[in-house]
């Protein structure tokens, strides 16, 4: 009978062992962790960096249908490059309801299309790692609009677009020459005009825009880090542009004269903020060049280097990036 007993007896784990094996289970979670957050933040870097290609192959397939790259930025109709390109993101649709010649204002548009085309998601204009807000209300426009991560490169040299000029992005104004970056206010730049190489002349390249970061810009204007895409409700002719001492071009232009990143700098401009080229990946941005490869650069790169990829004709030697 006592045997028969001991036969039924039940074996547990007493507390100690039940919380050294959850102890055990917590450490191997925290080991995991870190790998599979690297690993996602790998894949969402790759998926940028295609989206980066993606618009650097789209610009040079609008090339080659209209012998020069798209405008930076269009005056009086104040759309922008990523506007021109539609059509080769298969947009077909959307770009035949919208008037290139704007206004994009919803208090002004013409065509209603246009402030609703703001509005329509392009997943292409977007980085995954950003996580910012798919859709935001731009008061400008008086309507919503979706955030861009994405920015042609429109200078080398020029870190500002307010206050004294010269000013990033614009073409000849004021006894000045154009901007010496690949975009620019009515850019219609040709392949053939990029002297310093089409591998060493960046296109396009990555940022983070930020609604909510706010500064004083050279003029003394208060201005936000804010990208958008497709159309612009802002200054839309010289006199204005004079008046209000500032360009703003950076919606959808930005330059290499200002630090990878500078947006993240706190005494940073915020000139230097809003055309900064930038990311939410560890170290660096990915940036598509004019011959349509894409490289991802580090924030240590040397700054005379990184500014001589800015420029399409400056005749700098690039020497080694990395």
């Amino acid at each position: 009978m006592n045997a028969n007993r001991g036969s039924h007896q039940r074996i547990a784990f007493t507390l100690v062992e039940l919380l050294v094996v959850i102890a055990i289970i917590g450490i191997l979670i925290g080991m995991l962790l870190p790998a599979v957050q690297a690993i996602r933040e790998s894949a969402r870097r790759t998926h940028c960096s295609n989206n980066v290609r993606q618009i650097a192959l789209a610009m040079l397939n609008y090339e080659e249908s209209h012998r020069h790259l798209p405008p930076g930025f269009s005056h009086p109709g104040m759309t922008m490059w990523s506007g021109f390109i539609l059509p080769q993101f298969e947009q077909q649709n959307l770009y035949e309801k919208i008037s290139l010649e704007g206004p994009w204002r919803n208090q002004t548009a013409t065509n209603p299309e246009n402030p609703a085309a703001l509005s329509v998601q392009l997943n292409y204009m977007q980085c995954p790692s950003a996580n910012i807000d798919r859709v935001q209300y731009d008061p400008l426009i008086d309507a919503d609009r979706v955030p861009s991560c994405y920015l042609g490169c429109a200078s080398g040299l020029l870190n500002r677009e307010s206050g004294e000029k010269p000013w990033a992005g614009m073409d000849f104004y004021d006894g000045l020459p154009a901007s010496d970056g690949v975009f620019y206010l009515n850019s219609r730049t040709r392949l053939s005009e990029i002297m310093d190489g089409q591998s060493n002349t960046v296109m396009v390249g990555e940022t983070i825009p930020d609604q909510y970061l706010w500064g004083e810009d050279y003029s003394g204007n208060r201005q936000k880090v804010d990208h958008w895409y497709i159309g612009s409700g802002e200054l839309s002719n010289y006199l204005e542009l004079e008046e209000y001492q500032s360009a703003e071009v950076s919606e959808c232009l930005g330059s290499t004269a200002c630090p990878i990143n500078s947006l993240k700098i706190p005494e940073s401009n915020i000139n230097d903020k809003e055309l900064c080229f930038g990311s939410a990946h560890w170290g660096g941005v990915n940036m598509g060049f004019a011959d349509g490869h894409v490289r991802f650069l580090v924030e240590t790169v040397d700054p005379k280097i990184y500014s001589a990829l800015g420029s399409r004709s400056g005749s700098e030697t690039v020497g080694q990036i990395d």
